[in-house]
């Protein structure tokens, strides 16, 4: 779009839509958001940088020909696809933004300016995308030194478990930068696998706890009576039973389970969000809103969904935030007990348990893993204790 003369700079022209068409965050640039044009060329920096080992290492689906890294080349497209859309679209609502006087900012506004002032929130979320970005682009960052000269192509997994008896306990080298095992697996690359389980039992585990908890918690808040105290029992009944005698009830009802059982434990057991969603909706539905929608017959899960709902969802944010890093946790214990993710899948837990009897010989063993869960679960951590902070109504 062309700007006529005398006319301000409050659309997008046709040069800044070309610009973030020819490289996302140009546009940003040309207009003066530098904050914003260095988040988008940085990010598509590291994107490209990926690309580049994949394509270096053979491992894009279409050079690769049929195989496992289909996943990880159809997320790293859709990924750049997504920076090029949301860049032209949050350039557009840049442009507005300075234009527009705002007297007011809603509730997730103000949200979001104190979140981008907090360091400790941009420090957590910067350990949490980096790790989903190894764990979603594994087989790109894998040495595969375990392989050279073998024809053919080779599952990327089993990068992580090929084992080289005449190299084992091998400590940190260029060819292998964080050592092997007792097995002679390169360390670097089980490091990298297990992030993909790690991440994928703590997410999906954690998902099934707000789903199922948070529904309990709001169907039992908002009706309370027999329903909330039905609920209640429940729930006190499955958090009465051992956690690790349930382990074992279900791993033995199902042995071939494996990582399914072990979201499933997960989500059974952690149904601590149900009581905090609950207390927050006992507060909501007695407030005016909620009464002034009942008198004029607005329908019960109406209520429920758009007002009750939207109201009470920020304390369940934090804690789900923050259960990923303790499922992280549980099920790295479970593993180094022998019960969690199955070898020779690598989970952290599991090369720890390994790395008990080498702990003298061979350090990187242990240290390693051990850096990786402390790093994961630090990062979940102080991103939702800065989100507890800045979701607190009272620091409006």
């Amino acid at each position: 779009m062309t700007r006529r003369r005398g006319q301000p700079r409050f659309v997008l022209e046709t040069r800044d839509v070309l610009l973030s068409l020819l490289l996302p965050g140009l546009g940003h640039l040309a207009r003066g958001f530098w904050t914003k044009a260095l988040m988008y060329l940085g990010t598509l920096t590291v994107f490209g940088i990926t690309m580049g080992m994949a394509v270096s290492k053979g491992r894009l689906s279409w050079i690769a020909g049929p195989s496992d890294y289909w996943f990880s080349t159809v997320m790293l497209f859709v990924m750049l696809m997504l920076i090029w859309i949301i860049g032209i679209f949050d350039l557009n609502h840049s442009v507005r933004s300075r234009t527009e006087r705002h007297y007011s900012f809603g509730y997730w506004q103000m949200t979001t300016r104190r979140f981008s002032k907090d360091p400790k929130g941009i420090i957590g979320m910067l350990l949490i995308l980096v790790t989903v970005h190894i764990a979603l682009f594994a087989p790109f960052f894998a040495s595969g030194h375990s392989f050279k000269g073998v024809e053919g192509y080779v599952k990327p997994v089993s990068h992580a478990i090929h084992m080289d008896l005449r190299n084992f306990r091998a400590p940190p080298s260029n060819e292998h930068p964080l050592g092997t095992d007792h097995l002679g697996r390169d360390v670097l690359d089980r490091l990298i696998f297990g992030t993909r389980i790690a991440l994928g039992i703590g997410v999906v585990a954690t998902l099934l706890n707000m789903l199922f908890g948070g529904f309990l918690g709001l169907v039992g808040g908002f009706f309370r009576g027999a329903t909330d105290a039905t609920i209640m029992r429940a729930l006190e009944i499955v958090n009465s039973i051992p956690f690790l005698v349930l382990v074992l009830l279900i791993r033995g009802l199902w042995p071939g389970g494996g990582i399914l059982s072990l979201m499933l434990i997960l989500g059974i057991f952690g149904l601590q969000p149900a009581r905090i969603i609950r207390s927050e909706v006992l507060s909501v539905r007695e407030q005016d809103y909620v009464t002034a929608a009942r008198a004029i017959g607005v329908p019960t899960w109406r209520i429920i969904l758009k007002y009750v709902l939207p109201n009470a969802i920020a304390s369940l944010i934090v804690v789900t935030t923050m259960s990923i890093g303790v499922n992280i946790i549980v099920v790295a214990g479970l593993s180094f007990l022998g019960h969690g993710v199955p070898p020779p899948a690598p989970s952290w837990g599991g090369m720890l348990q390994q790395a008990q009897e080498f702990i003298r010989t061979a350090w990187w063993m242990a240290v390693f893993p051990g850096l990786c869960i402390v790093v994961t679960v630090f990062g979940f951590n102080i991103l939702g204790d800065s989100l507890r902070d800045v979701l607190d109504p009272k620091l409006k």
